[in-house]
């Protein structure tokens, strides 16, 4: 066992009275410094195999006097079953495992050979486990790339336009564009003036307008350091990006998100993929009732709330995925709040990452036969960064022998990260 930790990076230290414990795992950081935190571990070596071994795990039996211990010893304390032959082994954490009484009274410990494997990666699980709560783990050796939830905007419309107008609010817009029968709400109203990424002298924005249209390049405003025109620029960022797609996203004010619009005959609407391997979301889909197939119970709608943010010079446009419900497509569900809830608390993190990139793909937009991609504002690919410390998810998650989801529960969540 000794090897194995030292081959690892961490230091074995063996116990010379063994009494249900064989020795302790001190954990060493990237930095080649003895971290001060440690797990004790009891181990179990056969050639013969574990009683009820197969392929995918094996039971152990433990003594009741030993388990006792484990539960009173104020440590984390693992099992580790070697099988001396094929040079394999696996881990149990037990002071967690035999705190179900039902689990205590049968004092067998399961195991799953491709769950509870004990190999390098493992040790990201135990440094976990080792740290108390509130304190920072040690950070392992190890590299990976992650995927953030920024994408980066690679361009804007050449130039931003500007008018004096009589519009106060964008209430009084609306009614003067109702005149025309033509609307577009890519604009911001401020102090008396009109600005957009599109041109004022014609289109629907021209009803607006009762001076000279002038315009500056957009790189002046993308690149200033003056607080208001920052955040004029990024108001008009968002009135522009919801003016783009306002055909099939609204804006909810009280919650702040957007939510994909219901089609209109309530039918599933589904959103192509543009990334290798992706078949395409339902951004849109209806439950129907159990009783009655024909009568939808509520509508689940993809949301996010998207942030433009600029960093080193940079624009971004931050996702941050979510859902919505309705009762019919439009109107929001009463229990909306609770439906979303239980979606995050089942959620990981490959979920998460997977809708960042369905909207990454949402919001690139293409071109159709009858519409081309708007260019108001373009966008990239998501961010990535290299992490010099490798983030194994599995150490911050709940555990897994969680209760399973309540009947209502199962309905909501099915099909809801299905490529199909």
């Amino acid at each position: 066992m000794g090897k194995a930790v030292a081959d690892a990076g961490h230091v074995w230290n063996d116990t010379r009275r063994d009494f249900g414990i064989d020795g302790h795992i001190e954990f060493v950081d990237a930095a080649a410094q003895v971290s001060g935190y440690a797990v004790a571990a009891q181990v179990k070596g056969t050639a013969a195999g574990f009683p009820g071994e197969n392929q995918t795990g094996f039971r152990f039996t433990c003594e009741a006097h030993h388990i006792d211990y484990w539960l009173r010893c104020g440590r984390p304390t693992v099992l580790i079953c070697v099988n001396v032959r094929d040079q394999q082994a696996w881990w149990k954490r037990l002071d967690t495992w035999f705190a179900d009484p039902v689990r205590r009274a049968r004092r067998v410990v399961e195991f799953d050979k491709a769950a509870d494997v004990f190999d390098v990666s493992a040790f990201s699980l135990l440094s976990a486990i080792a740290v108390p709560v509130g304190e920072s783990m040690p950070r392992l050796e190890g590299s990976e790339q992650l995927v953030s939830n920024l994408l980066t905007v690679t361009g804007f419309a050449p130039r931003i336009w500007s008018a004096s107008t009589p519009c106060r609010d964008r209430a009084d817009a609306w009614e003067r564009m109702r005149s025309n029968r033509a609307f577009e709400g890519g604009f911001l109203l401020s102090s008396g003036r009109i600005h957009a990424l599109a041109s004022l002298e014609d289109g629907p924005l021209a009803v607006l307008c009762d001076g000279p249209v002038t315009s500056v390049p957009t790189q002046d405003w993308a690149a200033t350091q003056d607080e208001d025109v920052q955040r004029r620029f990024v108001a008009l960022l968002n009135f522009t990006l919801r003016a783009a797609r306002h055909d099939e996203l609204v804006w909810h004010p009280k919650k702040k998100i957007v939510y994909y619009q219901a089609s209109a005959d309530l039918s599933r609407r589904k959103v192509r993929g543009r990334y290798k391997g992706s078949k395409g979301r339902a951004f849109f889909t209806p439950y129907y009732g159990r009783d009655d197939a024909a009568k939808v119970r509520y509508c689940r709608h993809y949301a996010a709330g998207l942030y433009f943010r600029r960093w080193a010079g940079q624009w971004y446009l931050e996702i941050n995925p979510t859902y919505h419900f309705t009762i019919d497509g439009r109107r929001d569900s009463y229990y909306d709040a609770e439906y979303v809830a239980t979606i995050k608390r089942m959620e990981r993190n490959s979920a998460v990452c997977q809708l960042v990139r369905a909207w990454a793909d949402y919001l690139h937009g293409e071109d159709t036969l009858f519409k081309s991609r708007d260019d108001r504002i373009v966008f990239g690919s998501l961010l990535t960064i290299e992490a010099d410390a490798a983030i194994d998810e599995r150490a911050w998650l709940p555990p897994p022998d969680l209760p399973a989801p309540a009947p209502a529960d199962v309905g909501l969540l099915a099909g809801l990260w299905d490529l199909s």
